[in-house]
């Protein structure tokens, strides 16, 4: 999804933030949430007492590649705000297919649910979260009950779920390499196909400058979803390029964008209906 340039400077900024995570949040690294090798994630716990909500992260990276370790900052991040952060591996095209992804992801998801409270973690608030490719994950299983019913769960036990810089139609995608992720699959893995039904809250946000996926998919998303009865809420941030509403969220780039400050909003006021 990012040209080799683009791919080296998001992994220099990566690096950096890492380094200047911040130490005062409980980490748990590489819990098996199923029993494939990959199907490990960590957890990053606020350091105060009493249920937090929960953030479930999918990482991105054109389906392809991208690491649970590349987003670390992210975890200690959102931690900081008073969440638990929980962040998954799993598998990657082509030595898995669309389905293993969110097969993996929603068995994450439906572990996170059901261990939540072992780390300070409200199973009645939590949000599937992700960016990019990890945005579309993030939707497809709170729009498509497929997934999570599989794993032993529901969309209905997810607060919401929040999307950033997602693809969620196919058109939406500038690169030839990443659409042809999707060369032959099924309609039903693009999410703009599930706007039908009831569905979890929804915090739909993306750059004006994105180049990689263009803007107007998440806009195509919100369109069919309100069209559908729900009311996602949309955030279109001037400046902001692909890269630029992950790396907002952490500290020495925050000043770029209110991204923390809308996830925080947003997080803190949603709640599972269950």
């Amino acid at each position: 999804m990012l040209s080799y340039l683009s791919g080296k400077l998001m992994g220099g900024a990566l690096m950096l933030l890492n380094l200047l995570a911040p130490a005062e949040v409980r980490v748990h690294k590489d819990l098996p949430y199923a029993g494939g090798t990959q199907q490990v994630a960590d957890v990053y716990q606020p350091n105060t007492d009493g249920l937090h909500p929960v953030v479930v992260f999918f990482y991105g990276g054109g389906w392809r590649s991208g690491s649970k370790n590349r987003v670390a900052f992210l975890g200690a991040a959102l931690a900081r705000q008073g969440f638990v952060a929980v962040i998954p591996e799993f598998r990657h095209f082509p030595n898995g297919s669309l389905p293993d992804i969110l097969s993996d992801n929603a068995n994450a998801v439906a572990w996170t649910i059901a261990h939540a409270e072992t780390f300070g973690g409200d199973p009645k608030r939590v949000v599937v979260a992700g960016h990019s490719s990890g945005a579309w994950s993030a939707a497809m299983l709170g729009l498509d009950g497929t997934w999570l019913e599989h794993a032993g769960s529901s969309p209905a036990a997810l607060a919401g779920v929040i999307g950033l810089s997602g693809p969620y139609t196919v058109s939406s995608l500038t690169e030839t390499v990443d659409a042809e992720v999707f060369a032959g699959s099924d309609p039903t893995l693009q999410p703009i196909n599930h706007a039908a039904g009831s569905h979890p809250a929804m915090l739909l946000l993306t750059g004006a400058d994105d180049q990689d996926v263009k803007s107007s998919g998440t806009v195509a998303l919100a369109d069919r979803l309100k069209a559908a009865g729900d009311n996602p809420e949309v955030r279109i941030y001037p400046g902001l390029g692909h890269d630029g509403t992950l790396l907002s969220i952490g500290t020495p780039f925050a000043h770029r964008a209110p991204v923390v400050t809308d996830i925080k909003q947003f997080v803190e006021g949603v709640h599972t209906a269950q």
